[in-house]
């Protein structure tokens, strides 16, 4: 009975062991480097290389140099469009103000807060004494995003805050749309880019998902909210807006004949319409990864590691008794 209970004992230790070197091998700080033009962010489950100086980041899992799987967003430019309505139907509706985002000169300041890191990008001195701003934001905890019930996820997920302040129309115009493209980079094998389901976006966000041949479920995501927030300028909130999307071919010509490229959805306008004059805009995306698609989930590992030496126990014990 005696050797019973020991090993009974010696197999909880087993468990417990594994979970508990877990907890304090768990990496929960942020790091960053800024080298040859890009920012690297790095934390123990992802890392983001930022090129600021063309509204450009790339993502992936972990916190080495390089990965399978890199996913990009890039920021491409800002248009005014006209039509009949608030809705971008067709490119032809473009027209009016329009920056390319890729080659204006952005300023940009890295802060380290308490737990968390900010990369500011400024675009100043546009027509009529407008703004564009890009705050990033990474946390190490989970973060409440303001006015809303969504979070942003600690340390898997940048959220960062489009802000255009002082933008003035042009007559006729219906609104603006900010232009980006997302794709994967590294081609490995196979990754497109398609819309979220209802499940995935919920109620107050839509979605673009990396789906990967390489795992049952999306390796990353493009979030972001359905409306924006228009402030005064005493900074008091006065209305929010429908943020509309549209997909749109565009110049840029997208391989078809190597892995890792998807047609048409890879080119994202999102639509702001026209809510007047000399107001700030803040809208609110997200990039992230799905740390389940490459990884078992961490309370797994500690079950799998136990029934493996309880296997190898049982064997020794049966073999001495034989």
């Amino acid at each position: 009975m005696n050797k019973k209970i020991f090993i009974g004992i010696a197999l909880i230790g087993i468990f417990l062991l594994p979970i508990g070197s877990q907890m304090v091998a768990a990496d929960t700080s942020i790091g960053h480097q800024n080298a040859n033009g890009i920012v690297t962010i790095t934390t123990g489950k992802m890392t983001i290389k930022l090129i600021p100086d063309s509204a450009h980041l790339m993502w992936y899992y972990g916190n080495h140099s390089d990965a399978d799987e890199m996913f990009k967003l890039q920021l491409l430019r800002i248009r005014e469009y006209m039509g009949d309505d608030a809705t971008l139907d067709s490119m032809t509706e473009l027209g009016g103000l329009s920056y390319n985002l890729v080659t204006e000169d952005w300023d940009y300041e890295i802060v380290e807060g308490d737990g968390e890191l900010t990369i500011t990008l400024s675009l100043l001195g546009l027509a009529n004494g407008a703004s564009i701003y890009l705050i990033m934001h990474v946390y190490e905890e989970d973060e409440p995003i303001e006015g809303s019930d969504a979070v942003t996820d600690g340390l898997t997920e940048l959220k960062f805050d489009i802000i255009v302040d002082d933008w003035a129309f042009s007559p006729m115009a219906k609104g603006y749309a900010i232009h980006s493209y997302l794709t994967e980079v590294q081609n490995r094998h196979r990754v497109q880019v398609r819309n979220g389901t209802g499940a995935e976006n919920g109620n107050t966000t839509r979605t673009m998902q990396f789906d990967s041949d390489d795992s049952d479920i999306p390796a990353a995501y493009y979030e972001w909210a359905t409306t924006a927030d228009i402030y005064n300028s005493t900074e008091h909130l006065v209305d929010t807006i429908d943020v509309g999307a549209a997909y749109f071919d565009d110049l840029i010509v997208t391989p078809t004949d190597v892995p890792g490229f998807a047609d048409g959805l890879g080119h994202l306008w999102l639509t702001y319409p026209n809510y007047g004059d000399d107001f700030k805009m803040v809208h609110d995306p997200t990039i992230g990864i799905n740390v389940e698609a490459y990884t078992a989930p961490l309370y797994l590992l500690p079950i799998f590691a136990g029934l493996f030496t309880v296997s190898v126990i049982a064997l020794v014990v049966k073999k001495r008794k034989a």
